[in-house]
């Protein structure tokens, strides 16, 4: 073999494995691209190339560089070794190779919740006691997301919200149009230029027992919504029911902390039935104890000949009432307005309804 012969041998076997890295990356990048929910402009962006070149290097045209693949192991925690030397899938992508077993199985729950969600809740601009609202006027409605975004390490949580809607068909239309804007940094975007007055952001975050959502409104409102943690063999979170601390809207702002609902589907549940599974059944009043000591008045003011001739009928009826008003006073103040406690007994009974009345199959 001549000089030449050995010399356009070793080009063909170079570009051979210039053309088989070139396949690799390029199938890399769209399976992360897809992984992620990016467009090859985006990681461009976040990459800080041309979305040109991006496109060519997507394409097997050319290989990138080293400074290429040190922003995305930094990016995305991705090995560079594992990317530039095996087909990789969106599994083998979607968490960095060095994390541990834990931290994998975490990402995989919090991947449960991610998406997004109706949000049930109520109008907290009347006071207390006064909210003599039909359920269809007394609801408010919204809307949840909560996304991956890539963190240093590992990926990152966050979520977004659209509160303070009170049409129960406009928050569906919003919820299908906004579910069509699959990049999170685009969909942020669109919340924060449409919907600013109603637009809250945050962070979502697991504990071993909870989902912790905290929800900020610049520097007017933060809201704190805790719900139980689900840990099951589903694939998806379809919603639960949790408490959530905020200040009221109206003429007067005012701290406030209710139940809310949120499911991942629409309900076919009648906003009297939200109003009554949101109220966990309350008012509940057990009166043994009351109804016992007021048969003893009653047989004193009806039945005791000496007492019964000396109180007119009008009296007779404002001791019965106030009598009765003073029992349920008194159950009310230490039972109602104490606290709002969520059992998992209610998150299940939540759970259910949506599996019952929910307009889309859940799996």
């Amino acid at each position: 073999m001549t000089a030449i012969d050995r010399t356009e041998a070793v080009q063909e076997s170079e570009t051979r494995e210039k053309k088989t890295l070139g396949e690799i990356v390029s199938n890399n990048l769209r399976e992360l691209i897809s992984e992620k929910g990016l467009t090859q402009a985006a990681l461009a962006d976040q990459l800080k190339v041309a979305a040109a070149t991006m496109t060519d290097y997507c394409k097997g045209r050319r290989v990138p560089g080293a400074e290429f693949f040190v922003q995305l192991k930094e990016k995305f925690g991705i090995s560079i070794d594992d990317f530039l030397t095996k087909t990789l899938d969106r599994a083998s992508l979607s968490a960095p190779a060095e994390l541990s077993a834990l931290d994998r199985s975490m990402l995989k729950t919090y991947r449960k919740y991610c998406g997004s969600y109706f949000m049930y809740y109520f109008d907290t601009s009347k006071y207390k006691g006064r909210d003599d609202l039909p359920a269809r006027d007394s609801l408010k409605y919204g809307v949840l997301f909560v996304y991956e975004t890539a963190g240093r390490e590992m990926p990152e949580y966050r979520c977004a919200a659209l509160m303070g809607i009170p049409d129960r068909d406009e928050v569906t239309f919003l919820k299908k149009s906004l579910d069509s804007v699959k990049e999170p940094s685009k969909l942020i975007a669109r919340l924060r230029d449409e919907f600013g007055p109603k637009a809250y952001f945050g962070s979502f975050e697991l504990s071993e027992d909870h989902v912790f959502v905290s929800l900020y409104h610049g520097s007017t409102d933060k809201a704190l919504a805790i719900f139980h943690r689900v840990d099951n063999n589903k694939s998806n979170y379809i919603g639960g029911i949790g408490t959530i601390n905020s200040a009221s809207k109206g003429r007067e702002r005012m701290p406030v902390i209710q139940f809310i609902g949120i499911s991942r589907y629409p309900l076919s549940m009648s906003e009297e039935e939200i109003q009554h599974t949101l109220l966990l059944n309350y008012p509940k009043f057990k009166a043994k104890a009351e109804a016992d000591e007021m048969i003893r008045n009653f047989r004193t003011i009806f039945s005791d000949p000496g007492s019964s001739d000396q109180i007119s009928d009008y009296q007779k009826a404002v001791m019965v009432r106030s009598t009765m008003e003073m029992y349920i006073q008194q159950n009310l103040e230490r039972n109602l307005f104490r606290y709002c406690k969520i059992s998992e007994r209610d998150d299940d009974d939540w759970y259910h309804a949506i599996k019952r009345t929910s307009v889309v199959d859940t799996p």
